[in-house]
């Protein structure tokens, strides 16, 4: 008889870049989650697979190997060196194709569920590297940025990539966060096509200007002073190549900083925008408006979400 053991795991969502930090930074954010069930049998032989699949985006998700968790779940056993019987069940609370990390944070879910019930001897380090190639499935390479986030919470810096090195950034404020989700049509493998807008070469003024807003960026999360790490929320490199994928953004972000917010920036490879705030901000609805407005100016219907920064992984009852 087999024995099983069983967790539930929810991760949250993530927004990867916030302007200069292309591929190194990411912030786990409240807005929406994914919780997936993990049943494990230990077994000689290995089989994963999807038991269900419910959520309020869960529509044609895949259940076979294309599946982020299923793919996840492969590679954790295969670094490991075990076999096991796994069966998921995944509530896809993310939405998909948003700029939000919703990949990342299945596969990120899925390995903090189990390495709690397998309990390897691996770091953390070892376990964003599993989920970032689980990923990959969905997003046609590995993204550790977001996954790490989903897993971490809070902000994080990949600052090595062989081997992976991650680490969680020390808030002394947590600001308040908007985000302007534009109702359009989803780019099909947006991710890819997002990655093939990039340049290859970059002018040497574009990346000295990029490494000064970062270091602004990450000086003002760790000194508290939101307004200056909202004055590093610019990129010359990224977001102007990606232009074509988030529209009404450039426009957009000239208003809302007109209003006074800290910062504006696209979530990852949008289309999705971020809009980051002081806690003592006081024209919030002032911030939706403007957004509402913009996006109706053009056409696009917009969902406005209020959101925090998100802590890390946490393990439920089943």
């Amino acid at each position: 008889m087999l024995t099983c053991k069983a967790v539930k795991v929810r991760a949250y969502a993530s927004v990867a870049n916030l302007g200069p930090g292309f591929d190194i930074l990411a912030m786990a954010i409240t807005s929406f989650y994914d919780e997936v069930e993990v049943v494990v049998c230990k077994n000689n032989e290995t089989e994963i697979y999807v038991k269900e699949i419910s959520g309020p985006y869960s529509d044609n998700i895949p259940t076979d190997e294309r599946n982020t968790a299923v793919a996840a779940a492969k590679e954790f056993l295969s670094k490991i060196g075990k076999g096991a019987i796994i069966r998921l069940r995944l509530w896809k609370g993310v939405p998909i194709g948003k700029g939000l990390g919703s990949s990342g944070a299945t596969a990120a879910a899925t390995v903090v569920g189990l390495n709690e019930i397998l309990k390897p001897k691996i770091s953390c380090n070892e376990l964003i590297e599993i989920a970032a190639e689980g990923e990959k499935v969905a997003a046609g390479s590995p993204h550790p940025d977001n996954v790490a986030a989903s897993i971490l919470g809070g902000l994080v810096l990949i600052y090595q990539r062989k081997p992976l090195r991650a680490i969680k950034l020390p808030l002394r404020v947590n600001p308040k966060i908007i985000l302007a989700i534009p109702k359009i049509m989803l780019v099909k493998e947006k991710t890819r096509i997002a990655r093939s807008l990039l340049p290859k070469q970059v002018p040497l003024e574009k990346v000295v200007y990029n490494l000064g807003k970062l270091g602004a960026l990450i000086t003002g999360f760790l000194e508290g002073d939101i307004d200056l790490a909202g004055s590093g929320m610019y990129d010359e490199i990224v977001e102007p190549a990606r232009a074509p994928l988030v529209p009404v953004y450039f426009q957009l972000k000239k208003k809302l900083l007109n209003l006074g917010v800290s910062g504006v920036c696209v979530c990852g490879a949008g289309p999705s925008i971020m809009v980051m705030l002081k806690p003592s901000y006081e024209k919030v609805e002032d911030v939706k408006k403007t957004i509402r407005w913009e996006y109706k100016r053009h056409g696009i219907n917009v969902e406005i979400i209020e959101a925090n920064i998100a802590p890390g992984a946490q393990v439920l009852q089943p």
